[in-house]
């Protein structure tokens, strides 16, 4: 939630970036958003999407999601403060979508 809320502050200027950067790195197609990403890597064997995830997750888990996200987070700000890294990876993250739409224009 702090993340969110400092995101909101910035203008959605810290998380800008983040999803599409996820499904690149992920190499697959997705509408769900950072958050939801996140948990389903950080908590595979927990059945459930999102939020919902954490309901079921164990405190240890919890711990590692939220290791697992600052982990992402500073790997993902290395990607969006280098100009070339930023174009590569939205690049990647238009090919993902337009070979899976058709039309690329979406």
């Amino acid at each position: 939630m702090f993340l969110i809320g400092f995101d909101e502050a910035r203008s959605g200027g810290l998380m800008r970036g983040f999803t599409e950067w996820l499904v690149v790195r992920k190499g697959e197609r997705s509408s769900f958003g950072w958050q939801a990403l996140v948990l389903d890597e950080a908590l595979p064997d927990v059945e459930s999407w999102g939020w919902s995830k954490l309901n079921k997750a164990t405190s240890k888990q919890e711990q590692e999601a939220v290791e697992l996200l600052l982990s992402l987070l500073v790997e993902f700000l290395a990607v969006r403060d280098d100009v070339i890294a930023l174009a590569r990876m939205y690049s990647q993250y238009y090919s993902l979508h337009s070979r899976a739409g058709g039309s690329g224009e979406e």
